[in-house]
């Protein structure tokens, strides 16, 4: 069943409900464009027992609803270009992406660690951003983007290098001394030391990038590192890399795991970081990763690894979806039950 709008909708949110009480199948709420403001949805948000996917992008928020941390279910939130958005208060815990791009009158968000789910984290060009509690805490990230985040504390900064990251994104112009080996360019060559017992999983890789003005194409970096004592070469899986301020140092980390090479101790190796020519890498470090410092950076987060907050998403029931869309003035809720 559809509703068709006039053509700008003078108030889209008349046609919202005053309550959501009762819409238990509802699995996504599309809300983008609809210059909504503080008080604009129902303040029972969180009655929503089956909402998964959450899009309040490019409205006039400066708080959000405090009933959001009880979206137990939901697992995408998108927030981007509400410039006017100050906080992000607590999370649903078992949150799995947050977008939030282009918010620049951002300050602060809840601690992230709530969201003991939470894989994918695009906060970039929230310049007014200082913390992001919890983040050192939080075992389940594997990407962040903060480019442009400008005023994020060095604390912050070196507990994410640390981890073994996938992805991140951040300003920067040196490379993190915490890396073991650094090079100007994009090319390194080392000899690994002796692991005296320790398991090496991997290695955390950083440049210091920066886009082509002229280069609008998506940037993608391979890692190709060359075996010198076993005699072979192998490439990395290809990575999309979301640069846009081409203009500016970043760094950018991401982590390879010692499954693909196979390095054993006092193996020379050269590692080159092959971005088809879509950035300019100025700075390549490597930083060795052992499973035992792994776990013991684990141990130090101190984190509940149970599964108790996986159990209110299994056998999720898709129903509902409900779509509040201004650019093409219709309103749609799609009734089919898979």
């Amino acid at each position: 069943m559809s509703w068709f709008l006039p053509r700008k909708s003078p108030s889209p949110t008349n046609l919202l409900p005053p309550s959501f009480h009762g819409l238990n199948r509802l699995t996504s709420l599309l809300l983008s464009d609809c210059n909504l403001s503080d008080d604009a949805l129902p303040r029972d948000l969180g009655s929503l027992p089956s909402l998964t996917k959450l899009e309040l992008d490019r409205n006039n928020f400066q708080n959000l609803p405090a009933g959001l941390s009880s979206l137990l279910r939901l697992t995408s939130l998108r927030l981007d270009d509400n410039t006017r958005l100050q906080t992000i208060p607590a999370l649903p815990r078992n949150l799995d992406t947050l977008h939030a791009l282009n918010c620049t009158s951002l300050e602060r968000l809840s601690d992230i660690s709530v969201a003991s789910r939470i894989r994918l984290l695009y906060i970039a060009n929230c310049p007014k951003l200082i913390e992001v509690p919890g983040l050192d805490k939080s075992r389940s990230i594997t990407h962040i983007d903060m480019e442009g985040c400008y005023d994020i504390s060095n604390t912050l900064k070196n507990s994410m290098h640390k981890g073994c990251i996938t992805g991140l994104v951040l300003p920067g112009n040196e490379i993190p001394a915490l890396f073991n080996y650094k090079n100007e360019g994009a090319s390194i060559f080392f000899k690994l030391p002796e692991f005296d017992g320790r398991n090496l999983k991997g290695m955390n890789v950083c440049i210091v990038c920066s886009s082509h003005l002229e280069k609008k194409q998506t940037k993608s970096i391979t890692i190709k590192l060359t075996n010198h004592t076993k005699g072979f070469t192998k490439d990395s899986r290809r990575v999309a890399v979301n640069l846009v301020k081409s203009c500016e140092d970043h760094l950018w980390q991401g982590h390879i795991s010692n499954k693909s090479f196979q390095l054993d101790s006092e193996d020379e190796v050269k590692l080159i970081v092959d971005c088809r020519n879509t950035m300019i890498v100025k700075k390549t470090g490597v930083y060795l990763v052992y499973e035992q410092d792994e776990a013991k950076l684990k141990a130090k987060r101190g984190l509940d690894s149970d599964d108790e907050a996986g159990s209110s998403c299994d056998n999720l029931v898709l129903a509902k979806r409900l779509r509040i869309d201004t650019s093409p003035q219709i309103i749609e809720e799609n009734m089919d039950v898979a």
